[in-house]
C-alpha cells in the first residue's frame, strides 16, 4: 500500500489546522473519516484478488463489520477521556456558582520580595494545581486572577500565566495521558510515572524563561531565590514521579501541587478555627476529590471493592472502567452536591451551559481518537515510522520531541496531540534504542506542554486582561516556554540514543 495513501488523513488534518480556517473538530472530522476510508482500502486489498477483483465493490460490506469493531474500540478509549470532559467542567461551573468567595488579593501588599513570591506561587503552583484538577484553561484563569493585582506589565503578566499550563500531562486528571496509555496498550501508571520522571529535567528547565520575564516584569532574583526555586522544581518532579508511580495518575498534578503550596504557603494559612473553617467551606470540594480517589486506590478494603465492582468493560480486557474509582464518578458526584445548594432554577442554568459547552471538546476528543485507532489498524503509523528512519537513519528519533510540540501547539488538545501522533512516535522509536514507553512519554510532555502557544490560550489571557491587539506581543514573550521545554526534552533523547545506548 502507497505511503502516501497511508498519511492521507494525517496530511490532511494538519493542512486543515494549520489553515485555521475550519475547526478543530471539523479537522478532525476529515482525518476521521479519510482514515476510516484509508482502513477499508487496505482490508479490501488483503482480499482474495484485492482491488483488482471483479467482485470487489460486492464484497465491501462484508468489511464494513471490522471497521466498526475498530470504530467501537475507539469510541470506548475516547469515553474515557469525554466523560471526564463533561464532568470537570460540571464540577468547575458548580463550584464557580457558589455564594462563598475567596477574599481577593489586596494589591497594596507587598515587598518586592512578596510580590515576587505571589508570582510564583500562582504560575507555578496554584495555576497548575487548578489545571491538573480540572483543565481546559481553568488554571490559565486562576493564575491571571492571582497575577492582576500585582500591577505588572500586562503582556508579561499574561505570558507568565501561561506556566500554569507546564503539568497539562496532568490537566484534567490525566484525561490526554490516559487516552495515550490506552492507545497503545501501556498501563496508565507506567507512562505517567516516565513521563513525570522527564519533568525532572523539563520544570528547571522553564525557570530560566520564568526568571526572564520576572526581569522584565520589573522583579528581581537573588540567587537564594533561584536556588530555592530549582529546589521547588525538582520537589515537584519528585513528587509527581512518586505519585504517579505509588498513588494514581490522575492525582500526579493535582497532589503535588496542592503539598507544594501548603509548603510554601504554610505561614500564611489562617491560625484561628474561624479562619480555617472559612478556608475549608471555600476548598472541601477539591479536598473531597482529591481525598476519594486517594482513598480508592489506597485504602484497604476499598482499593479492592471499588476496583472490582461495577466495572464497564465491553471490549473484553480493552481498558475497563471501574465507575467507582473513576475521575468523572468523582467529579460528578460532588458537582450534584454543590448544585444541590442552589436554588433549582440556578443549578439548572448551571447545569444546562456546563454540559452544553463540553459537546465540542468531547466530539473533538472522539473524531482524534477515531482516527488514531484507524490509522494505528491500517498501518499507517508503522508505515510512517519505517519511511522516515529510512530518510533519517540513527537521527530519525530526535524528530519525537519536535513532532509532539508541534501538534501539541496545532490542537491546543493534550488529548488531540496523543491521538494524532502516539502510534507514529513509538514506531519512529523501534531501532533506535530508546524505549517505547520513553518514546510516548516525550510525546505526551512535549504535546501537553506545549498547548499553551496554541491561539486559543494567547487570546484567552489576552482577554482576561483587559488587553488588544496584544496577542503577538504575549506570544512572543510565551515562545520561549515551549522552546525550552522541547529542547531539554530534545537534549533527553539525544542523551538516551548516544551515550546510553
Amino acid at each position: 500500500m502507497p505511503l502516501t495513501l497511508h498519511l492521507l488523513p494525517l496530511a490532511a488534518t494538519v493542512a486543515l489546522l494549520v489553515s485555521r480556517r475550519v475547526s478543530m473538530l471539523t479537522a478532525g472530522t476529515a482525518g476521521m473519516a479519510l482514515a476510516a476510508g484509508v482502513l477499508l482500502t487496505v482490508l479490501m486489498a488483503g482480499q482474495p484478488g484485492g482491488m483488482a477483483a471483479p467482485d470487489w465493490s460486492a464484497r465491501l460490506p462484508s468489511l464494513l463489520p471490522a471497521v466498526a469493531l475498530k470504530a467501537g474500540e475507539g469510541a470506548w478509549l475516547a469515553w474515557h477521556a469525554m466523560s471526564i470532559i463533561a464532568a470537570g467542567l460540571l464540577f468547575h461551573r458548580a463550584f464557580e456558582a457558589r455564594a462563598i468567595k475567596a477574599e481577593a488579593a489586596r494589591a497594596e501588599v507587598k515587598t518586592p520580595a512578596d510580590r515576587r513570591r505571589a508570582v510564583f506561587v500562582a504560575c507555578l503552583l496554584a495555576g497548575p494545581f487548578a489545571e491538573s484538577v480540572t483543565g481546559f484553561g481553568v488554571g490559565l484563569v486562576v493564575a491571571l486572577a492571582m497575577l492582576r493585582p500585582l500591577n505588572l506589565p500586562p503582556a508579561h503578566a499574561a505570558a507568565l500565566g501561561l506556566f500554569s499550563q507546564m503539568l497539562a500531562p496532568w490537566g484534567a486528571l490525566g484525561v490526554g495521558t490516559r487516552v495515550g496509555a490506552e492507545l497503545i496498550g501501556v498501563p496508565f501508571v507506567e507512562l505517567g510515572s516516565t513521563a513525570a520522571a522527564l519533568m525532572a529535567v523539563v520544570l528547571p528547565s522553564l525557570l530560566l524563561v520564568f526568571w526572564r520575564l520576572i526581569h522584565g516584569a520589573g522583579l528581581t532574583s537573588s540567587l537564594t531565590d533561584r536556588a530555592k526555586d530549582v529546589a521547588l522544581m525538582l520537589a515537584l518532579a519528585g513528587l509527581l514521579w512518586l505519585t504517579n508511580r505509588f498513588v494514581a495518575p490522575e492525582l500526579g498534578g493535582g497532589l503535588a501541587t496542592a503539598v507544594l503550596l501548603l509548603a510554601v504557603e504554610a505561614r500564611r494559612l489562617p491560625r484561628d478555627a474561624a479562619g480555617l473553617l472559612r478556608l475549608l467551606a471555600l476548598l472541601w470540594p477539591y479536598v473531597v476529590l482529591v481525598g476519594g480517589l486517594m482513598a480508592t486506590r489506597l485504602l484497604p478494603p476499598l482499593d479492592g471493592w471499588t476496583a472490582d465492582w461495577l466495572v464497564l468493560d465491553p471490549f473484553g480486557g480493552l481498558a475497563p472502567m471501574p465507575l467507582l474509582r473513576h475521575p468523572s464518578t468523582w467529579l460528578v458526584a460532588i458537582a450534584l452536591v454543590l448544585l444541590a445548594g442552589l436554588p433549582p432554577g440556578r443549578a439548572l442554568r448551571v447545569a444546562g451551559p456546563a454540559l452544553r459547552a463540553a459537546l465540542v471538546p468531547m466530539a473533538a476528543t472522539l473524531v482524534f481518537v477515531e482516527l488514531a485507532a484507524f490509522m494505528a489498524a491500517s498501518g499507517g503509523a508503522a508505515a510512517f515510522g519505517q519511511a522516515w528512519q529510512e530518510v533519517a537513519g540513527s537521527a530519525a528519533v530526535l524528530a519525537v520531541p519536535v513532532l509532539g510540540a508541534a501538534t501539541g501547539m496545532l490542537t491546543g488538545s493534550n488529548t488531540a496531540s496523543n491521538a494524532l501522533m502516539m502510534h507514529i512516535q513509538i514506531n519512529l522509536a523501534s531501532g533506535s534504542g530508546l524505549p517505547v514507553i520513553a518514546a510516548a512519554a516525550v510525546q505526551v510532555v512535549a504535546g501537553s506542554v506545549c498547548t499553551l502557544l496554541t491561539p486559543g490560550r494567547i487570546v484567552l489571557a489576552s482577554s482576561i486582561l483587559g488587553l488588544s491587539r496584544s496577542e503577538s506581543a504575549i506570544y512572543r514573550l510565551a515562545l520561549p516556554i515551549g522552546a525550552a521545554s522541547t529542547a531539554s526534552l530534545l537534549a533527553v533523547v539525544a542523551a538516551w540514543v548516544w551515550l546510553v545506548r
